[in-house]
Formats: C-alpha cells, sequence, structure tokens
C-alpha cells in the first residue's frame, strides 16, 4: 500500500502534469482538433483563447460525431467542447486532484498556474502513475485484468463501422481477424488517423496497426507495463498456454486496476478529512464555549494589534463592551504606570520567543488602575508567520489584597493592628543594637491586664476583644516617639522604651500609663474599669540581650502582682538570681523524672505514749550537682510546668511500695502521702490510687493520703467523690497545714475525712501564746468531737509535746520524735523503737 501522503511531503500537481499542451481556438474546426490527435497520438485538445482554456474535446467526442454522421470542416470547437473546462492548481497536492477527479467523474483536468493562465495537463493516469505503484503491480498478474470480451472485427470490415462499433462497446481498441486467426489491432489512435484522412469507408485493415505484440496471461502487470513502456504501445493481446490470443489487455487496464486501490485510498483519505474537519469544527466550537465562559479575560488582535475578539470576562474586567474597543489598540487600557522602554522589552520578547508574561498595571474604564497578570502569545498560519496575536489576563486586585493581609498579619496584631511577636523582636534587636552603640539604656516593658478572664466570662468574648483594642488605642496613644508596642496574643502587651534617661523619668511614665489603661471602658452599655501590672528590665543593667530581658520583664511582673496588681515594679538583682535559679531547675526538673533523681524520706509520726503508728512521705530530689533540693523549691515549678502528675504518681508508688515491703518484713507501718489540688481536681485521681494499690497488693488500711485546705476550694463535688471512694476502700483521709489557709470547720464536717493536722505555724508560740494555746485547744476539742484524730506537726520541744500531751492531741510529729529519713533507717530506727517497748 502507498503511505499516507502526511507521512512524507506531498507531490504536488506541477510535478506531474504535462506542459507539452496541444491547443485551439474555439473558432477552430473539429477536423483541426481531429488532425492534431492523430499527428500527436494524443487523447484530447484543450481549447483557449488568449492563453485561457474555455474548454476540453476528447477522442470520445470525435467518435461520438462520426457516429452521429457529422462533418468535421463544418463543426466549429466550440459548439462541441466540454465547458467549463474543470482545472487544478499546479499548488494543489496530487492527492487533491485524484479527489477532484472523483468528485467531477473526468479523466483530464486542466493545469493552471497561481495567476490562472494555462500551465498544462493532468490526466488520471499521470495521477496513478506518481503514486509508484510497482509494488501492486508485482502482486497481480495480467490474467486478473485481462478483457475477454474483447470486440473482434473483420479486416474487411470499414472505418465508420468500427469507430461506431467502438463507441457503442466502450472499448478503445479491437482486434482484426481475417476469419480464420488473429491478423492485427485497432486503437482509438488508429481511428483518429483514418478519421483525419476522412477516408472512413476504407476497410480497417488498411490502417491496421500491423503485428500484434503479445504476452502470457501469467506474467505480473510490472512485467506487462514495462513491455508496453518498451514498445511505446498502449495495448497488448494476451495469449493462453496454449499460445491463442485470449483478450486484449491495455494500459489503462493495468491502470484501472491499481486506480481502484489508489481511489479507495483518496477516498478514505477523504472521509478521514471529513472527520478532521467535524472534529476541527467541534474543537473550534468547544474553544469557543470555552472562551466565552472563561473568567479571565481574553483579547485577540490582529498582526497590527487592532482588537478583533474580546470575550465577557474582558468586559467584567476593564467595563469596555466589545463593540466599544474592537478595531482599537489594547493601549486604551493603559495606566501609564509603565515607561516606554518596559513595552519595548515586551515586545522584543514577542518577537524572539514568541510570548511574554508578566505583571502590568492597566486601567478600566471608569479610571481606577487595577493589577493583572498578563500573558501575550504570537499566533502563527501555516506558513509559519504571525498572523495574530492572543492574550489572556486575569485581575490581580483580590490576590494583592490577600497578600497585603497576609503580610500584615505576619507582622501585625490581627485584633489590635499592634505590632505582633516577629515585627516586635525585629524592632528589639534594632533597639538593642542602636543603644549599645551609642551607650543608651533601653527598657523592656512587659503589660499583663488584671483578671481579664472575668470580662471574657461576664460579657462574653466579642466584649474582650473591643477591650483589648481600645488598651492597645491607649497604650499606643501614649507611646513617645521611637518606642513600640506590641500584642504577642492573650491579655498581655509589650514595650519598647528607648533613650531612657533614668529610672524616674520611667517611673513618671508608667504612673501616666496606668492612670490612662485605669479609666473605664464602656462596653455593652456597661463600664469596665480594668488594671494592669507591668514589669520593666533595663539593657544593659538587668540584661544584655531580648531573650534575657524577656525573662527579667516577666519576673517583674510577676512581683508586681504578687504585691496586689495594678502597679509596675523594675526587675532586680535578687530577682534576676531566682529567675536564673528556676530557669535552670525547670530544664533539671525534666531530667530529674526521666533519670530517677528522687527519692523518698519519712517522718515517724508517734501517739502521746510514744509509740510509732505511721509515717509521712516526703520527697527529695537528689540533685547531681545541687544536692538535695527541698520541695517547697521544685514542688510549685512543677505545678507550672504541668510535672505534678508525674512526681505525684513516683510518690505514690513508692510509698506503696515501701509500705507492703515493711508488712511483708513484719512492720505495719501506715504511710501518709501529699497530695495536691491540682491532682484532686482530675477526676480519675481516686481510681490511680487504687490501681496502685492493687498493683502491690498492699493493704489499703497501710495508705493515707493528705490533702490541703485549698482542695476544698476548687472542684468540691470532685473532691468529695475522690475522698468517698477512698475512703470506701479502707485510705485514711487527712487535711494537712490546717489553719494556714480558708480555715473553714464547716467542710470538714460536711467531707467524711480522718485526720486533721495543725499547722506548726500555731505551734510555734504555743509556749509562749495564750492565744495560739487557746486556738490549738479549740481546734484539737472540735476536731475530736467530729471524730477526727488530731496530729501536732513540727514539734521540736519537749514543752510543745508536754503541752499538747496536756491538751489530750492524739499524734505527734516534728524533729523532736525524729527527723525525716531514708527508707532503710526508718526501718533501723522502728525496729529499735519496738525493742525499747
Amino acid at each position: 500500500m502507498i503511505d499516507s501522503p502526511y507521512k512524507q511531503k506531498p507531490l504536488l500537481v506541477r510535478q506531474a502534469a504535462h506542459q507539452d499542451l496541444v491547443t485551439c481556438r474555439p473558432d477552430e474546426s473539429m477536423e483541426q482538433a481531429v488532425r492534431l490527435m492523430a499527428t500527436y497520438k494524443i487523447g484530447c485538445v484543450v481549447i483557449c483563447e488568449s492563453d485561457r482554456p474555455l474548454g476540453i474535446v476528447t477522442r470520445r467526442d470525435v467518435m461520438r460525431l462520426t457516429v452521429e454522421g457529422a462533418s468535421f470542416a463544418e463543426v466549429q470547437l466550440n459548439e462541441v467542447m466540454t465547458q467549463p473546462v474543470k482545472t487544478v492548481s499546479i499548488t494543489e497536492t496530487i492527492d487533491d486532484a485524484g479527489l477532484r477527479f472523483i468528485a467531477e467523474g473526468v479523466r483530464h483536468l486542466v493545469v493552471v498556474d497561481e495567476n490562472g493562465a494555462l500551465f498544462g495537463i493532468l490526466s488520471e493516469t499521470d495521477v496513478v502513475n506518481s503514486q509508484g505503484v510497482e509494488h501492486d503491480l508485482f502482486l497481480r498478474s495480467v490474467s486478473e485484468v485481462i478483457n475477454k470480451d474483447t470486440l473482434i472485427l473483420p479486416e474487411t470490415e470499414t472505418v465508420r463501422v468500427a469507430a461506431e462499433r467502438l463507441k457503442t462497446t466502450g472499448q478503445t481498441a479491437a482486434l482484426i481477424s481475417d476469419g480464420e486467426q488473429i491478423k492485427g489491432i485497432l486503437t482509438e489512435n488508429d481511428l483518429m488517423v483514418c478519421l483525419a484522412s476522412n477516408d472512413l469507408d476504407k476497410p480497417i485493415a488498411e490502417f491496421s496497426a500491423g503485428e500484434l505484440i503479445t504476452v502470457e496471461s501469467s506474467i505480473s502487470l510490472y512485467n506487462a507495463r514495462r513491455t508496453f513502456r518498451q514498445h511505446g504501445f498502449h495495448h497488448l493481446g494476451v495469449k493462453n498456454h496454449d499460445e491463442q490470443v485470449i483478450g486484449l489487455v491495455s494500459y489503462g487496464d493495468i491502470l484501472r486496476n491499481v486506480e481502484m486501490d489508489y481511489v479507495y485510498r483518496l477516498k478514505e483519505l477523504l472521509h478521514e478529512r471529513d472527520r478532521a474537519l467535524a472534529l476541527s469544527q467541534h474543537n473550534l466550537k468547544l474553544a469557543d464555549k470555552v472562551i466565552e465562559a472563561s473568567m479571565e479575560a481574553i483579547v485577540v488582535t490582529d498582526l497590527q494589534a487592532r482588537i478583533q475578539r474580546v470575550n465577557p470576562a474582558f468586559t467584567e474586567i476593564t467595563g469596555y463592551e466589545e463593540w466599544e474597543v474592537l478595531g482599537k489598540n489594547p493601549n486604551l487600557l493603559s495606566s501609564g504606570r509603565h515607561d516606554a522602554l518596559f513595552y519595548q522589552k515586551m515586545w522584543a520578547s514577542l518577537q524572539e520567543t514568541g510570548t511574554w508574561q508578566g505583571e502590568i498595571w492597566n486601567k478600566r474604564k471608569d479610571g481606577t488602575i487595577y493589577p493583572e497578570w498578563l500573558t501575550i502569545t504570537a499566533v502563527e498560519d501555516e506558513a509559519g508567520q504571525i498572523c495574530q496575536y492572543a492574550s489572556i489576563f486575569s485581575d490581580l486586585t483580590e490576590i494583592k489584597k490577600s497578600e497585603a493581609r497576609i503580610k500584615r498579619l505576619a507582622y501585625f496584631d490581627e485584633l489590635t493592628r499592634l505590632p505582633n511577636r516577629k515585627l516586635f523582636n525585629d524592632r528589639l534587636h534594632l533597639s538593642l543594637g542602636y543603644a549599645q552603640e551609642h551607650g543608651h539604656k533601653a527598657a523592656l516593658a512587659f503589660l499583663d491586664l488584671d483578671f481579664f478572664q472575668r470580662v471574657n466570662d461576664r460579657f462574653g468574648l466579642d466584649a474582650g476583644d473591643q477591650v483589648l483594642r481600645e488598651v492597645g488605642r491607649r497604650i499606643e496613644n501614649v507611646l513617645c516617639e521611637g518606642d513600640t508596642v506590641a500584642r504577642f496574643g492573650g491579655d498581655s502587651f509589650n514595650m519598647i522604651l528607648t533613650d531612657v534617661e533614668d529610672d524616674q523619668a520611667v517611673s513618671e511614665y508608667l504612673t501616666r500609663l496606668l492612670e490612662v489603661v485605669n479609666q473605664p471602658i464602656m462596653v455593652a452599655g456597661s463600664d469596665i474599669n480594668l488594671t494592669v501590672s507591668i514589669g520593666v528590665s533595663f539593657f544593659p543593667s538587668d540584661a544584655t540581650d531580648a531573650e534575657d530581658l524577656f525573662q527579667c520583664a516577666e519576673a517583674a511582673v510577676k512581683q508586681a502582682k504578687d504585691f496586689g496588681r495594678n502597679s509596675y515594679r523594675f526587675f532586680s538583682s535578687e530577682q534576676h538570681r531566682l529567675v536564673q535559679s528556676r530557669y535552670r531547675m525547670s530544664g533539671d526538673l525534666h531530667r530529674a523524672i526521666e533519670t530517677d533523681q528522687f527519692q523518698l524520706y519519712y517522718q515517724p509520726k508517734v501517739d502521746l505514749q510514744r509509740q510509732t503508728v505511721g509515717a509521712e512521705a516526703l520527697i527529695r530530689w537528689s540533685h547531681p550537682e545541687l544536692g538535695f533540693i527541698p520541695p517547697g523549691e521544685f514542688i510549685p515549678l512543677a505545678e507550672d510546668l504541668g510535672f505534678i502528675d508525674q512526681i505525684g504518681h513516683y510518690v505514690l508508688c513508692e510509698a506503696v511500695r515501701q509500705a507492703k515491703e515493711w508488712y511483708d518484713q513484719g512492720l505495719s507501718v501506715q504511710v501518709a502521702i501529699n497530695v495536691s489540688a491540682k491532682q484532686m481536681q482530675r477526676r480519675d485521681m481516686a481510681e490511680e490510687v487504687l490501681q496502685v494499690v492493687e498493683q502491690y497488693s498492699c493493704p489499703p488500711h497501710l495508705l493515707a493520703v493528705e490533702l490541703t485546705e485549698t482542695s476544698f476550694l476548687h472542684c468540691l463535688d470532685e473532691t468529695r467523690a475522690t475522698i468517698k471512694k477512698l475512703r470506701d476502700a479502707g485510705i485514711s483521709i487527712a487535711i494537712d497545714d490546717f489553719g494556714t489557709g480558708f480555715s473553714s470547720l464547716s467542710y470538714i464536717r460536711n467531707i467524711d475525712m480522718d485526720v486533721l493536722k495543725i499547722d506548726r505555724s500555731f505551734l510555734i508560740n504555743i509556749e509562749n501564746s495564750d492565744v495560739d494555746r487557746t486556738i490549738v485547744s479549740s481546734i484539737i476539742e472540735m476536731s475530736q468531737a467530729m471524730g477526727l484524730q488530731v496530729v501536732a506537726e513540727g514539734i521540736e520541744t519537749e514543752t510543745q509535746f508536754a503541752m499538747l500531751k496536756a491538751l489530750n492531741c492524739d499524734q505527734i510529729q516534728g524533729y523532736l520524735i525524729a527527723r525525716p529519713m531514708p527508707a532503710e533507717n526508718f526501718s533501723d530506727w522502728f525496729k529499735a523503737q519496738l525493742k525499747e517497748s
């Protein structure tokens, strides 16, 4: 099969057409045309006037007139020529010409140049020969195309009758017989010679081409065609294996046979092009819909940048209707923000690369200037020449707003519009660098609103936001030039005070700031009175870097709150030591939990006969560098850092394990552990204690839980439920340090417990203070009246012991009896006491 024309460079008509064209004028006679056909052995004559083709006359026209008995000399060509003539341009492809032959139903096309002038003639045979049919010819034999119904004429037949027979049968040649055998052949070319001499009534034998050239029916069409070309004939006789002539084969028969395949391919090509055209039309319609529906503006211009089309998005963005811009230059949108060099670079890019893309500012119809993202593409025609420009752009206005908002959020607090942590830190580093370079002082102030949560709880979060905005505005209004206020979040603000002259100037400024913030704020029809606590640290006296300044200011603000709030405090060196110690301790505390640096010490509790009735487990921290650290220093820190639950769990497990170990050794010791108010607020506290007791198989009565009074001030219902579960399981409950907090016998009366421990602050002066002695006596009497055991802790002298014994106190604990000691020491101490008794 022939490769598709699309796989190689297509053959043009100019390459296959015959330029040695034979022509006549339209006023010449048919006799002249017949004479030319006979002389040049051609099948047609083109009728021209002034080098313009008007029509065509073929051998078939000549034979038709012969049968009709017309006189060639009397018939003018313009009377019989086929017109208008079918033409084809020299620039068309051979495949296009083949499709024309099929569509027009003709066998010749007149070839014209680009100006319509005569160039030559193209036959269907030329088209088929140009396709490289050798492969097809090799695969077929003469027997497949032989005309077995060949016309056989007696040699005595006249030329006129022979012409009529050939026209009637539609054949192009006939065999001549003498009655016994084939003598020769008569072709249409032979008839043209006869007709040209006007010897219509002579026998055809006189005009026969002579000896008939024959071939075997089994040879290939390729070899048959070679024989045709070798002898210059258009017809061959075909013999069978008995050497008998059985028919004729013409060059046209060979061509028509392979032509069928070629025509089939041409028809397939035609169908393919029809499908491609339909798909192209569909795609065009689809593209048109996409353009119309696009949210991006689309503009198409010609080569001179005249607008040819815009879509609805263009109107939506620019405000211009389509009719207002057609034929105009897109520079009507120019905002004037870009100079000539900008547009020169744009067009240079279009010419070099065929595209340009970038951000540009344009102007709408109403005069507003807006940013857009623009892409311009050069559109090329089939010859590769730029014929149009297509541009697509989108409005960046909202994107720009979003970018500005994102940038603002990156550096400013969204609620108060004040600088945020990032911008504040940047300015702080700049201020410290400037102060260091010029030998100035600078200050960092940390402002924390007092009890702000009450505002949210009472008035709602929206009201709280309104208050924060107003406080931020007030602080900003009293800022000195070069100073900065920022909000990192929550209810606190930070300030940078530059060029600080002395502490007195800062004090005066902060006093004024307190007065401003203290002014009532109207929210939802109510006046809200706020106070603020302020902590201040100085550069370089307190710290030389930003992080340390923050820590110092935070320590100072805590001191301000401890001193009653609504005040300011300057950071002190003593505070610095505490801050550094606390900061270091926080990291060490975390490692202490992981590396098992804690240890329990046990302090005995005795009855009035000094017999041991129990012990209190007291945690000690064995720091690898600082040695033993008392719980008063690290327990509050553990509560702040959220480590108290982990430490409390360690104490619980170790105390229960130790109590069970002593029990197994025959030492029945009730061990008391301290549980903080934060631990008691957990709903699963009782379950945790009971699970550990079960884990170590420890009798519940060997464990006592000591609570502080603050446990009853938060989540009273949860605390009451936890106590009930523990007491139901047999675990003793004690209230520790009674009298130091919000002491009230009412909650003791309403909650079941077993022991009350009097804080040592009431016992220190019991020997010398009648008041303290009376208070202790009253506590003992009322507690015992409610069925509680009373423990006096912190007893250091025999006098104190004697007085408590006289007051009928149940148990004594303190240095008089024994100091806290490790478990092994306590075991030895207890065993020794048992021996003494």
